[in-house]
């Protein structure tokens, strides 16, 4: 008799529920097959996920629990320990659905803390809403890098390409100011073990793009690559890391040049992420790399303009799924591979 596959655990949060959060959550977990390998356990108000269920006109139901370990194999679980309902309003910017946003995050983050749920899958929050004296965060990344183990790092990935970041949600006049040696050694090297962990990719090739217009253009416009990036890749290249560039960002998509790599690596946000939405948007993935736990998100935000709608894609928030799953899988070979190595040395 073979062995019956483990259920993956996959925890989710709400979201801001005046967006699309729970419309792509809810339409994503009508697809029977998800039912099949994992065990959904969403963090959020039973009243809240019915009204919408009800708006939408989806026809599904939900096991409510007051904790994880009580969730069933089959059943769309539901922890609802939430004493303040929030009034939903699609479409409408509001502190309180925000508060219950961040009361989702704290309760599925502390379950995959605990070992609770084995993956996290978060739906757009809006920041404004949710940003208070509790959550003084810049969005999800930054709560989940506190309170989970490892040195996060923000990476885009769909099939064609995956973008990583050396810095994230911050002004771009204090970009040059966090960038590092010692910083791009480190993301190179944690990116690196990532690829090879949590993708199953041998030797990985990494590309970095330049901070400066073309690589500086020799010292010419500036030499912040020339000072602080290229003897980061000349160091992590002689340790044996496959790392390239500096590359000057503007035709680096354009001409195709990513696809010989298996990451880029960009200097900040809007260099990273816009020719990845240009390249991906819509089917990519929000990935928090280089943490102990796992947790995906879909790549776009939670588009009040069509939100109580149901014409919300559910494809980027699908690939969410599929992706935590894969990569909690992925892991799981890796470390038993290592594990059972480091037992046969001695």
């Amino acid at each position: 008799m073979k062995d019956k596959k483990k259920h993956i655990k996959v925890g989710f949060t709400t979201g801001d529920m005046n967006g699309v959060g729970p419309e792509i959550l809810l339409n994503s977990l009508r697809n029977t097959e998800l039912l099949s390998f994992c065990i959904p356990v969403i963090y959020g108000p039973l009243k809240s996920l019915n009204h919408t269920l009800t708006h939408l006109g989806f026809d599904m139901s939900f096991k409510r629990i007051s904790s994880a370990k009580q969730s069933k194999e089959g059943k769309i679980n539901v922890v609802d320990c939430f004493n303040n309902i929030p009034q939903i309003t699609f479409g409408a910017l509001n502190k309180e659905v925000g508060y219950a946003a961040f009361e989702s995050i704290k309760m599925g983050v502390k379950d995959l803390k605990e070992g609770k749920i084995d993956v996290l899958v978060t739906p757009p929050i809006n920041k404004e809403a949710i940003h208070s004296d509790d959550f003084p965060f810049m969005g999800h990344t930054d709560y989940i890098d506190s309170e989970i183990e490892g040195r996060s790092t923000m990476m885009m990935v769909s099939n064609e390409l995956r973008v990583a970041l050396l810095t994230e949600h911050i002004p771009l006049s204090r970009v040059t100011d966090l960038i590092t040696t010692e910083l791009v050694e480190n993301k190179v090297n944690a990116l690196n073990e990532t690829l090879m962990r949590d993708f199953q990719i041998e030797r990985p090739k990494i590309a970095i793009l330049s901070i400066d217009p073309h690589v500086g253009d020799g010292g010419v416009i500036a030499e912040n690559d020339k000072k602080l990036v290229i003897p980061a890749i000349k160091k992590t290249h002689d340790s044996g890391v496959l790392v390239y560039g500096p590359f000057s960002a503007d035709s680096f998509f354009g001409s195709g040049e990513y696809k010989k790599y298996d990451l880029t690596i960009a200097a900040f946000h809007d260099q990273g992420l816009i020719p990845f939405k240009t390249l991906s948007f819509g089917v990519g993935v929000n990935y928090t790399s280089g943490l102990e736990k796992i947790r995906t998100s879909p790549d776009h935000g939670t588009a009040y303009s069509i939100a109580g709608k149901g014409i919300a894609s559910i494809d980027s928030f699908l690939s969410s799924i599929y992706l935590a799953v894969d990569i909690y899988r992925r892991r799981k070979i890796y470390d038993e591979f290592f594990e059972n190595k480091i037992e046969t040395s001695h």
